[in-house]
């Protein structure tokens, strides 16, 4: 007798999340991350547990929360919300960029209360690891940890908005000019008005506000909170709207864009995304949203 194929599937990969959450390997949050997206709700479940099993092997966090955030807000099933919340709890410094979002599903009494106590355990976590941070951080290198003097906060905090000590802050002043290199290196595409930018979408978004004589700033910093420095792709100065152009698709890259996302909404800055998948229609797709805004 035949069997299911879908039985098939669903077993394997049961079988599969059980394995990687057993297991001692840290990069298996990568394949863990494909079975979060599975069609059975039972393997998303043990998918998003073995996350939290892992904890200890301290994989990468951004890759983890990154994967397991949209399972925690919107999975259509609730136990897979609830193991998934329950995961990212054991990763509560970087499940700190999304507390607000962590506090609404505890707040929502349409949600069921083993999902709302999960999401409340959650927060608590969080909570209690920024209040140990701020405590052990005070006057404190991020880096050494060394007490530091009252002008070394001063300046490394107008420079970085990070407490370093003297050592540190010419350490991070070189490893950030060695960056800064290394994307003048990556700005090989030339727009038509001669700004150097990276890639082939960035050159068309550029080639168009050109056209629409819309003026722009590319890849420069701004202070966007009084804690918060940010690198948008594009700046349009005359309306305070950013522009920001998602070229890639993987677990670390995508982590940045929620974070970076994230900071941009609790500043409550203008921001326009766009990415690869919009290249077939790239300049229309960029009109619609721009015209949310202004009148081109």
């Amino acid at each position: 007798m035949t069997r299911d194929p879908q039985k098939i599937l669903q077993h394997q990969q049961r079988e599969r999340a059980l394995e990687l959450g057993r297991g001692n390997d840290s990069t298996a949050v990568r394949e863990l991350a494909v079975l979060l997206k599975s069609p059975f709700p039972d393997v998303r479940r043990l998918a998003a547990s073995a996350m939290g099993k892992l904890a200890p092997l301290r994989p990468a966090s951004q890759m983890v929360v990154a994967a397991l955030r949209m399972p925690a807000l919107s999975d259509s099933h609730p136990q897979v919300r609830q193991y998934a919340l329950k995961a990212l709890a054991k990763y509560p410094e970087t499940a700190a960029f999304f507390l607000d979002e962590f506090r609404d599903i505890g707040r929502n009494d349409s949600l069921p209360s083993y999902v709302r106590t999960a999401a409340a355990e959650l927060v608590a976590a969080i909570e209690n690891f920024l209040r140990e941070r701020d405590a052990s951080k005070t006057n404190r290198c991020r880096r050494c940890s060394r007490v530091i003097s009252e002008e070394e906060f001063v300046r490394s905090m107008d420079r970085f908005t990070r407490p370093y000590c003297t050592h540190c802050f010419d350490e991070v002043l070189l490893e950030g000019e060695n960056f800064e290199a290394t994307v003048e290196e990556a700005k090989e595409k030339m727009a038509v008005d001669g700004t150097a930018v990276q890639s082939n979408g960035e050159k068309r978004i550029a080639d168009w506000l050109a056209a629409k004589k819309i003026t722009y700033l590319y890849d420069e910093r701004y202070r966007i909170a009084r804690d918060t420095l940010i690198r948008p792709d594009f700046y349009l100065p005359e309306f305070d709207l950013y522009i920001e152009y998602w070229g890639m698709d993987t677990p670390e890259y995508n982590a940045n864009h929620q974070k970076k996302l994230w900071l941009y909404q609790r500043a409550g800055k203008k921001l326009i995304s766009l990415s690869f998948r919009d290249l077939p229609s790239l300049e229309d797709v960029l009109s619609l949203k721009l015209s949310r805004y202004i009148r081109l």
